[in-house]
């Protein structure tokens, strides 16, 4: 079954005017993505940002099948992405791997292909995948007394409830290629619901049980680090202002990310500053404009973090938009 899913994750879905005309249900070619930013907008609900981390041509690839219960969704990136959302109150959705280059960080927590991931929570979600991964999804919406754990979180360490999950997930995943109207069914949304909700609560390890403490701290002082960054729109932060805001030292910010995103703190700015700049160019009137607007002054080094960082020439983003 497994063989069989992953020989098929990357196929175009089949167009809905071949399964029928009912007008609840949607399945949606595969779309395909150059862009990381791009790619977290096509999914909608999520509030995604995807920031690229690795270097080098983003191709990434969506699809999806929907009803008015359930979508389930095949996500595949190539570059290590660090993604951020969150979802709307009364959304159960999990992430089920089903490939992974490496391992990763789910919420402060180290994650892999044997990992199953939570991501509904009212605090959101922070994902840093390996360089290559695949994940199969599914999103439903539940009752309003249903009460769903706190934050968004891994299941790991469990192996039978996991691989019944993931198996679960699957099955449904081909059934509903073959027939998306399934996920309409309101028999069918209640007995997935029924199931995922025990299966999540029975897990021992499930979202809101105490994680390790060093990792927790981590992932904490990375956290804070994030938001200033992010708040510093016109200028990012030094790492030595990063260190000064935060109360710790170099080599505790250092340990933090290395732990958390797997780079240094300074290669996290410039590849927030180079996606500012990779925006501003869809817009701007030049590239001059977009790079000093990020803070960038050495034009000669920018092109080149650039194009070793999105694999593609800054002016051939500028023509492109």
């Amino acid at each position: 079954m497994h063989a069989h899913l992953l020989s098929h994750a990357h196929l175009p879905f089949a167009r809905s005017k071949e399964l029928g005309q009912d007008a609840r249900c949607t399945a949606r070619s595969s779309l395909h993505f150059h862009d990381a930013q791009e790619q977290a907008h096509a999914l909608s609900g999520w509030n995604q940002d995807y920031l690229q981390l690795s270097a080098g041509i983003f191709l990434g690839e969506l699809a999806q099948v929907e009803g008015s219960g359930i979508k389930l969704f095949v996500e595949r990136v190539q570059q290590s992405v660090l993604q951020t959302g969150l979802l709307p109150p009364g959304v159960l959705a999990l992430g089920v791997p089903l490939h992974a280059s490496g391992g990763g960080m789910f919420c402060g927590r180290p994650c892999d292909a044997s990992s199953l991931h939570f991501f509904s929570g009212d605090s959101g979600f922070e994902f840093r995948t390996s360089r290559e991964h695949t994940m199969l999804g599914i999103e439903l919406q539940v009752d309003k007394d249903v009460e769903l754990p706190m934050r968004a979180g891994t299941l790991t360490h469990t192996i039978r409830p996991l691989s019944k999950i993931k198996s679960y997930v699957m099955d449904l995943y081909q059934s509903a290629r073959c027939d998306p109207t399934l996920l309409s069914t309101p028999a069918v949304v209640a007995s997935v619901s029924d199931f995922l909700l025990d299966s999540l609560l029975r897990a021992p390890n499930a979202p809101g049980s105490q994680q390790d403490g060093a990792t927790n701290t981590h992932w904490a002082l990375v956290q804070r680090c994030v938001i200033l960054v992010n708040d510093a729109r016109d200028e990012a932060p030094t790492v030595t202002q990063l260190c000064a805001a935060t109360g710790v030292s170099r080599r505790t910010l250092q340990n933090a990310f290395l732990r958390v995103l797997d780079m240094s703190p300074l290669a996290y700015i410039k590849a927030v500053r180079l996606k500012q700049a990779r925006e501003a160019l869809k817009n701007a009137r030049s590239v001059t404009d977009a790079a000093t607007s990020c803070g960038f002054w050495h034009f000669g080094h920018f092109s080149q973090d650039y194009q070793a960082m999105f694999g593609e020439r800054p002016s051939d983003t500028l023509k492109r938009g």
